[in-house]
């Protein structure tokens, strides 16, 4: 067992931030039953060349791997890939292990002399399969002095779950999901109706979490690309759906998390017990205030859903502005009627829980009928047999982008600029304006406008009077220059000032937005944010946890985000 530890770990130290020792390594590894593990970035094997804690060259791997680096759901289950190439790399010192995202494979990313470097890939990870993992990991890096961070699936837009020199508590193994058909928030005193919900581990995935739905008759609200972890940075950010508007945020329907606090112990919060703790983690940020194993959330019984989908639409200038004028012109009409979904320049995508509108859906979207038979168009109305039905067929959103470098920015446009005609013409054209010149243009309409929340939430109260998620994106490549990354980044700030004039007090969605969100604090939380901070200092005094734009987050001169550019 010794030399089996000594040859799995003898090169972890000297890339790692702090010199540990071997033994210290190996207690860990034996405290974690041999669970912890050393990963390379997703592409190693394709590289003869390399300057990484373990992998060889293997050219058979490298074939699956070229013939899968766009696929989200052979990425989502290997602990060393994330959903967004940048992330796995060292973007500031370009120290980085990337393929061709436009042609895999294309032999001039990977050849000699090119290097494949660790980049932000961390050195280590815990396999999570229980608690004990988790207070193990905490206790090593207090010792230590190793920074941790919490890793899934790896969706997120803003490199929180990778870093240098790092060891990832990696929940995906997680699987277990269970439904009760009358449960009870634990440890409450005071009387508590039951209601239907379900119990998800950490690790299960959106398109998992919707099949237990399918096969229980139930519908489980959640965001849009299958591979998406149903507990973890998505509901703790807020997480959004197509289904918002009626069924409210992901963190809206969180009724119990069961979690692990930096300190070691295993907490359960929920309205109940630890409620400040429950708040932070309904809306507070992912890897921030410990590390979620079990959600319960709200179940809703299995209904049909209308849908209207047009695709095809030409995207002309003039076509595009008179589109936009559509959708600006009715979308807070179609908000009141409890529709959302997704809207880019080539489609439109909507979707209603309340089938009772199916026989009035014609009147609600004639002004989107008027426009197909104008530019011969067709517009689909469907009614499905449920949630999952509607989502296995239709979305295209921006989440099913897999493997690519990008960044994006967003803002939560409210409800008032959509009042009057003056107000609707100023953000058509402030639209348009802004979502020239960018590969990635969405309207998300995925706000919970129309749900009655309480007040046990954290995020920004701007999502609740907004009628849009508005984003774009820049994408760039593995031989994109430093200065040109930079250029893209600053120019989604720039670009999306336009829209924060617009909008004064609103705010943007944390877990789809600008790298360098002007005044995040507010922008993500609102009035929350020092609440927020008093949790935090409470639950992790030590910043054990700490994370790019989080609540307590240390400055972008940290150490720890020496790979930001």
């Amino acid at each position: 067992m010794s030399r089996v530890l000594t040859s799995l770990f003898s090169g972890l130290a000297a890339s790692s931030s702090l010199q540990i020792s071997l033994a210290e390594w190996n207690d860990l590894n034996s405290t974690v039953h041999g669970r912890l593990q050393q990963h390379s970035p997703f592409a190693r094997p394709c590289f003869k060349l390399a300057n990484t804690t373990e992998g060889l060259y293997d050219p058979a791997k490298c074939s699956a791997i070229q013939g899968n680096y766009l696929n989200t759901f052979f990425r989502s289950g290997y602990s060393g890939s994330y959903e967004q190439g940048q992330w796995e790399a060292c973007s500031a010192t370009l120290d980085r292990c990337l393929l061709d995202s436009n042609a895999p494979f294309n032999p001039e990313a990977y050849s000699p002399p090119n290097v494949c470097g660790q980049g932000s890939v961390p050195d280590y990870f815990v396999d999570v399969h229980e608690p004990a993992d988790v207070v193990a990991a905490f206790k090593f890096s207090r010792k230590t002095g190793v920074p941790v961070v919490i890793k899934n699936t790896g969706h997120d837009y803003q490199g929180r779950s990778s870093r240098p020199g790092s060891l990832a508590i990696w929940t995906n193994n997680l699987k277990e999901i269970r439904y009760e058909q009358e449960w009870k928030p634990h440890g409450c005193s005071k009387p508590i109706t039951p209601t239907a919900a379900v119990s998800v581990g950490a690790g299960v995935e959106f398109l998992e979490l919707y099949r237990f739905g399918e096969a229980n008759n139930i519908t489980i609200p959640g965001g849009a690309c299958a591979t998406v972890g149903a507990t973890g940075g998505y509901v703790q950010g807020g997480g959004h759906t197509a289904l918002s508007n009626v069924y409210g945020l992901g963190a809206d329907r969180a009724l119990q998390f069961t979690v692990v606090v930096p300190s070691g112990e295993v907490l359960v919060a929920n309205e109940c017990q630890n409620t400040d703790l429950y708040f932070a983690l309904r809306g507070g940020g992912g890897g921030t205030f410990g590390v979620v194993l079990e959600l319960v959330t709200k179940a809703f019984p299995r209904t049909p859903v209308i849908a209207v989908t047009m695709s095809g639409i030409p995207t002309d200038p003039d076509t595009t502005r008179e589109f936009y004028k559509v959708i600006v012109d009715n979308s807070l009409q179609w908000a009141q009627e409890g529709w959302g979904g997704y809207i880019a320049p080539s489609y439109f995508q909507y979707v209603n829980p309340n089938a009772s509108l199916y026989d009035d859906a014609t009147d609600s979207m004639e002004p989107l009928r008027e426009f197909a038979r104008a530019h011969d168009v067709i517009v689909s109305e469907d009614e499905f047999p449920s949630y999952f039905a509607w989502w296995a067929k239709v979305p295209e959103p921006v989440d099913q982008i897999s493997g690519l470098s990008l960044s994006l920015a967003s803002r939560l446009v409210p409800a008032k600029n959509f009042e009057t005609a003056e107000s609707r013409e100023k953000l058509l054209n402030v639209t348009l304006d802004v979502s020239k010149n960018h590969p990635i243009v969405y309207i998300f309409s995925t706000t919970p406008y129309s749900y009655q929340a309480d007040n046990l939430t954290s995020v920004t109260p701007a999502f609740r009077t907004s009628l849009w998620h508005f984003i774009i994106g820049h994408v760039w490549n593995f031989d994109t220059p430093l200065g040109i990354q930079e250029e893209m980044l600053e120019n989604l700030t720039d670009e999306m000032d336009k829209m924060r004039d617009i909008t004064p007090g609103s705010g943007a969605y944390i877990n789809e937005s600008d790298l360098h969100e002007p005044d995040f604090e507010f922008s993500y939380w609102g009035e929350h944010y020092d609440g927020l901070v008093e949790i935090k200092n409470k639950y992790d005094p030590d910043h054990l946890l700490d994370c790019w734009h989080c609540v307590g987050f240390r400055g972008a001169k940290h150490p720890d985000y020496r790979c930001y550019v």
